[in-house]
């Protein structure tokens, strides 16, 4: 029978064909990154093919005669799954439905599956037909991205840093608790819209972001924000200032703030964030410390015009042990100004750094602050003792020369001296005797006498005679080429050393008593510079005797001791 033979070769052949086809199929399918199922009409699987068990992560036939949702579903929710159930159960076709399930090495693997209905030639439901593929990598991925956006929001609201963000049509896309708390605005009320401004300032402007958004010139920028512009020394397109802002807070506040633009994958400009920290109180700082500078300059200025006065007048025989001398006094307090100065600038560059690198804590801040009220009350008593040093020192310059000498009555200078100490040594019961005659007269400088006898005694009362038993007394003598005065107390004297020293400027023999060792220093250089005489300390014990000699400017001795 040549037609059956015939028959079957042909049948044999297309089978052949078949298998052929199929194989191809086949070999695609194990190429593919896709897998492909089927299931019957009971919503059964019947078989998968395609990936590998390895490179799906599972054996796929231990869940053949089973349906989808009997696996050990996870990753959705019990209304996603139902979802799905009603949408087989009505025989509709489906997308990209993704869930997971334990593989074979208890990793949970998930996957995205799409299915057809299809119906057999009655046009019964036969089945659904599909393929899947294993997205386990991608949905790691997107979760990874979606937790890493997660925690940049925790960190922007968590960080006390005011920071907003606004995206390129200039509509706010965050606005974090420092901020809500620095403005007054919660985020409900600032989300979504283009109103920065608000909160910052009593009508609209642009913002430093929205400038940064518009790509804005330098000069534009620098018609809003005037004081302390700059580039970003870090990234391109930035910017940070410092301004008042007198809308914010009771009494305003001072802020530094920082703009920096948002760039999507593409390398344009997506949105800006904005950063802004309170620098009030460094502000603050930063200005009591220039009023304590300038007060130190000031002072110095003070001391230089000072100094200056003395050396124009030329009354100052040992300048360079003056200058030693105050240095030396001056060096404490200066010195401890100066590591107060050091200290507040080490706190205000630590704390700048602080904030730079969004470190800054309330407990960093009120450390500052009381580091910085303790400095500056160092500053200040350092300062007060400097001030009193120099107005002490300043007096000095009051013996300015006269233009001429005049005669003058010693008695009578002395007398008058006497008296403004009469009251203080009554109640302490010490006697003043003045011994010089009425008839001695000088032709000298009358101020420049009672300087000398004002220091003298005030030296005698600080720290040599003591108190119901005193005595104190001027005499003179008669000299071939002048006259001698002698001013004598019975204190309790000088050592050898300290005679040796007595005339040093700021030599004093009790400290924290009487004037700071300048009173013996201003006697010789009155004596010895201004009135051309000498001067000498002699013991007398008990007591000091101090001796000085007037005769360069012509000294009279009264007619009866010629």
């Amino acid at each position: 029978m040549p037609n059956e033979k015939l028959s079957r070769e042909a049948l044999e052949k297309k089978i052949q064909m078949l298998e052929s086809e199929n194989k191809i199929l086949s070999d695609f399918a194990e190429l593919s990154s896709e897998w492909f199922w089927e299931q019957d009409h009971e919503l059964r699987f019947t078989r998968f093919f395609g990936l590998s068990t390895a490179s799906l992560q599972r054996d796929q036939n231990l869940f053949l005669g089973k349906v989808r949702w009997e696996m050990p579903v996870q990753g959705i929710s019990q209304e996603e799954l139902q979802a799905h159930i009603d949408c087989c159960h009505q025989h509709r076709a489906f997308r990209d439905f993704e869930y997971s399930v334990p593989g074979d090495n208890n990793r949970l693997q998930r996957y995205s599956i799409s299915g057809t209905p299809f119906f057999d030639s009655e046009g019964h439901f036969a089945g659904y037909r599909g393929i899947g593929r294993n997205i386990t990598e991608l949905h790691s991925a997107r979760m990874a991205v979606v937790d890493s956006q997660r925690q940049l929001l925790q960190i922007l609201q968590g960080s006390p840093i005011a920071t907003f963000v606004i995206d390129k049509e200039h509509r706010i896309t965050h606005w974090n608790k420092a901020c809500e708390a620095l403005t007054g605005y919660s985020a409900e009320e600032k989300i979504g819209l283009k109103e920065s401004w608000r909160g910052f300032y009593p009508e609209p402007r642009p913002t430093l972001a929205d400038l940064v958004i518009d790509q804005a010139p330098f000069a534009h920028i620098k018609q809003h924000y005037d004081q302390e512009l700059s580039n970003s020394a870090l990234i391109s397109g930035a910017y940070t200032a410092e301004s008042f802002f007198p809308e914010i807070g009771e009494n305003g506040l001072w802020l530094h703030f920082n703009a920096s633009p948002l760039f999507d994958q593409a390398g344009q400009v997506s949105g800006a964030i904005e950063t802004l920290q309170d620098i009030t109180a460094r502000i603050n700082a930063e200005k009591t410390e220039r009023e304590h500078f300038q007060a130190l300059q000031s002072a110095h200025q003070e001391l230089q015009n000072t100094i200056q006065q003395l050396a124009e007048a030329k009354k100052l025989a040992s300048l360079g042990r003056l200058i030693a001398g105050l240095a030396h006094e001056l060096n404490t307090p200066l010195g401890n100004m100066r590591l107060g100065a050091d200290s507040s600038k080490n706190s205000l560059d630590q704390l700048r750094s602080a904030y730079e690198s969004n470190a800054v804590t309330r407990d960093r801040l009120e450390s500052f602050f009381q580091d910085s009220s303790d400095t500056i009350s160092i500053i200040q008593q350092n300062l007060n003792r400097s001030i009193n040093l120099i107005t002490r020192f300043k007096e000095l310059s009051s013996d300015s020369l006269p233009s001429t000498p005049e005669s003058f009555a010693p008695k009578n200078r002395v007398d008058d001296i006497f008296a403004l100490f009469s009251g203080y040594c009554t109640d302490r019961n010490i006697t003043l005797f003045n011994h010089l005659p009425e008839e001695l007269r000088i032709t000298n400088f009358s101020e420049s006498f009672e300087q000398v006898i004002y220091c003298l005694l005030e030296n005698s009362l600080t720290h040599g005679v003591k108190s119901g038993e005193g005595i104190i007394k001027i005499d003179y003598e008669k000299c071939p080429d002048g006259i001698k005065f002698s001013f004598t107390d019975n204190g309790k004297g000088m050592t050898e050393k300290d005679c040796e020293h007595a005339f040093d400027p700021f030599y004093t023999s009790n400290l924290g008593q009487g004037t700071s060792g300048l009173g013996l220093y201003r006697v010789y250089n009155l004596i010895n510079t201004v009135m051309g005489g000498k001067i000498e300390l002699k013991d007398n014990h008990p007591g000091l005797k101090t001796v000085f000699f007037l005769q360069e400017l012509n000294c009279q001795a009264p007619s009866s001791l010629k």
